[in-house]
């Protein structure tokens, strides 16, 4: 009996371990996806491994854009997520001047922002206050800076860098020209490594939001295949975290 009590302990114990690590790979492909989705069009899904993850829509213009993701599908019912990012930019450098992000992943919800002072203050909506350099950056502004800058301007220039109270600094390597399909035509592209390098997360801000918090580990390895042809644009991105490569490619419903 006490063999028998012991074995189906242990037969649960790993059932629940299996299912956690499931959940977590899942939110790690939801961070992927996230990512890639970071396109100037107006409307597309987006499909991982042939299933349909998610529907995202961007809206922007020339100080903002706003970015909004639903689950959709099999990814809906097993970890059901809605979230919308608003990023406010300086229209000559894409500087931040301003974020404020709604987080809705299944049961829990959350606000944050973050607006630059005239003294060259991040102020958080919890009130917390941190100095940043001239012309810092988000992930939002970056995505729109590789969007309108050529290679000779990007390649290995550092951009100070703040990520929800973290602080660092962040660059595009130029890694080949080659070919990326669009639609059913390929389509010639600058590929780039994207780095992203914390030194100083003494105020950074905690929330479980997944993407956020995975787009900026350690481990983590960003990369963009940029068209030439103007006007320029993200045609593909992709993301390893622990070794597991993810590339999501967009079906694009509508553009500008």
């Amino acid at each position: 009996m006490v063999s028998l009590a012991t074995n189906l302990y242990s037969y649960h114990r790993d059932l629940g371990n299996k299912r956690k690590v499931q959940l977590e790979t899942i939110k790690l492909l939801i961070s992927c996806y996230f990512f890639s989705g970071l396109l100037l069009c107006q409307q597309y899904s987006i499909s991982i491994f042939g299933f349909h993850a998610a529907d995202v829509s961007l809206l922007r213009d020339s100080t903002s854009m706003e970015f909004k993701t639903n689950n959709r599908g099999l990814f809906d019912l097993i970890w059901p997520t809605s979230n919308i990012y608003k990023t406010r930019f300086n229209h000559g450098d894409f500087s931040v001047k301003g974020w404020d992000k709604t987080i809705k992943q299944g049961s829990y919800e959350k606000t944050l922002s973050g607006s630059l002072n005239s003294g060259g203050y991040m102020e958080y909506k919890n009130k917390e206050m941190i100095k940043v350099e001239n012309a810092t950056h988000t992930i939002f502004t970056l995505l729109e800076l590789v969007s309108t800058r050529d290679k000779d301007y990007l390649d290995t220039r550092w951009f100070p860098y703040e990520h929800e109270g973290s602080l660092g600094r962040a660059r595009f390597i130029w890694a080949d020209s080659s070919n990326q399909w669009k639609g059913m035509d390929s389509i010639a592209c600058n590929h780039y490594r994207f780095d992203i390098e914390i030194n100083d997360s003494t105020k950074h801000i905690k929330t479980n939001d997944h993407f956020m918090n995975n787009i900026i580990r350690p481990d983590c390895v960003r990369e963009l295949w940029i068209s030439k042809a103007n006007p320029q644009k993200i045609i593909l991105a992709k993301i390893s975290i622990k070794s597991m490569p993810v590339l999501a490619r967009i079906q694009i419903d509508k553009e500008t």
